[in-house]
Order: structure tokens, then C-alpha cells, then sequence
């Protein structure tokens, strides 16, 4: 299994801490990572935040042994689809709750592999031997803009639609929930927020992710570094060191 740390801050402008993050071992060894990053302001965002994480734990608690890759992908979609449904139940109960949600993204590890999932613009990277590379795809709308080719990269840091999502967890009675088994040969992992993604470049990113710094280090610096540059959204990191794995 890998060694793993995660790590969560408010950052410099909010009040609150919509962010929640999960690291959990089930009785078959696997792992399941996972971040959420709350929307629908207030405390709506950290309730459906909150809720999509504690879900998650009580459903991998009991999770089968995983033999196929099936397996892993309808597990996911049932888990996901029944936290979906929770956030949106209760979001009708009460006028604060109204249109809450949160974006997901994370990884399963098991003996049959690395799958990993995403809802939302929350980002999961791994680390190969060439590189860091983004491996979840953000659900939003800047990026459907950029997929089009009707705004470059450069042009979408400045644009006012910043953070708007195109799906999330919770909103709706539907979402889209990406999964894909990814190749196991990564030297690490890293799963964050958009509080780090977007204001932090790829290539600092990289930097943290290939240095010698242990696994709270990074998170450390990782999140000091959103700080630097402004600190105006919650930031969470969850990190697995590179090639370390329990006995």
C-alpha cells in the first residue's frame, strides 16, 4: 500500500473551510483518496463536502474484494450515485442547503490496480518518469471553452468565469462521473483542490512533487505556496510518496 498524507487550510479570504478530504484502508487493504471541495456558499458547500466524505468511508468500510475492473467501476458509480442523492435529499430541506454540492476526485488503490475518478474541477496528477501529468479532466466551463478552442490557456487565467462549474456532486438529480484505470508504474500521486491548481503553476507543482521532502513537507509547501499567491480560495493536498509502500 502506499504511504499517504493529506492535508486541508482556509487559506487568507475565506471564513470558512468548504474543503474535506478522506484517506481510508478497508478490511481487504485497499485504499481509497479522496477530495471534495464544497459549493453553494455559507456552510452549504462544508455540509455536502462533509457528507460526501463520511458516505464514502461508511460505503468503502464495506466494499467487496475487487477481482475485475468492473467491479471497481460499478462500485464507484453505485457509491457515488447514492452520495449524489443524499446531498441533493437534503439540500431541498432547508433554504440554506438550497443548490448545494461538491465537485470529487480520488483514487482507489488495489492489488488489481489504480483507478481513479472525478467529478468537477477538483484535480487528481500523477507523477511518471517523464513528468507530472494531469490525469482528471475539470468539468468546467472555462475548459469546455478551451476544449472548443475558443479560449486559449493564457487567456483563460484572466476570465471572469473563473470556478464555474459544469457538473458536481449533489447538485442535481444527475451528474458525470469520470473513471479510469491508470497505469501503476507512477511514482506518486497527488489529489488537490482548485485551491491549489489554480493559483499555483504545474511546473512549481512538479518541483514539490519531485523533491526528496517528505510526505508532510510537501503538503506543507504545496499549500504555502497557494498562500504566497494569495491564499483566496481553501486548499486541500493529499500526497503518496514515491515508491514507498508498507511491508
Amino acid at each position: 500500500m502506499l504511504e499517504v498524507f493529506g492535508k486541508s487550510d482556509i487559506g487568507k479570504s475565506r471564513k470558512l473551510n468548504e474543503d474535506s478530504f478522506l484517506i481510508a484502508e478497508n478490511q481487504h487493504q485497499d485504499q481509497i483518496l479522496i477530495i471534495c471541495d464544497g459549493i453553494g456558499g455559507a456552510a452549504s458547500g462544508e455540509v455536502a463536502s462533509g457528507m460526501a466524505c463520511e458516505l464514502a468511508r461508511k460505503h468503502f468500510e464495506n466494499a467487496p474484494a475487487f477481482q475485475k475492473d468492473y467491479e471497481v467501476d460499478e462500485w464507484l458509480r453505485k457509491v457515488i450515485s447514492k452520495i449524489n442523492d443524499a446531498i441533493y435529499s437534503k439540500s431541498m430541506w432547508t433554504r440554506k442547503n438550497r443548490g448545494m454540492g461538491t465537485t470529487c476526485v480520488g483514487a482507489i488503490i488495489t492489488n488489481i490496480g489504480t483507478y481513479i475518478f472525478n467529478a468537477g474541477d477538483s484535480r487528481l496528477y500523477a507523477l511518471y518518469s517523464d513528468g507530472l501529468i494531469q490525469m482528471s479532466e475539470d468539468h468546467s466551463y472555462l475548459n469546455e471553452l478551451i476544449q472548443d478552442q475558443k479560449l486559449s490557456l493564457e487567456d483563460a487565467k484572466r476570465h471572469e468565469h473563473q470556478g464555474a462549474l459544469t457538473n458536481a456532486v449533489g447538485v442535481g438529480r444527475t451528474f458525470r462521473l469520470d473513471i479510469q484505470k491508470i497505469q501503476s508504474n507512477y511514482k506518486a500521486l497527488l489529489i488537490c483542490s482548485d485551491g491549489l491548481s489554480s493559483y499555483v503553476t504545474e511546473r512549481n507543482i512538479a518541483r514539490v512533487m519531485e523533491s526528496d521532502l517528505s510526505l508532510q513537507a510537501k503538503c506543507d509547501l504545496l499549500i504555502e505556496l497557494a498562500n504566497d499567491a494569495g491564499g483566496l480560495d481553501n486548499c486541500t493536498v493529499i500526497v503518496t510518496s514515491p515508491g514507498k509502500y508498507y511491508a
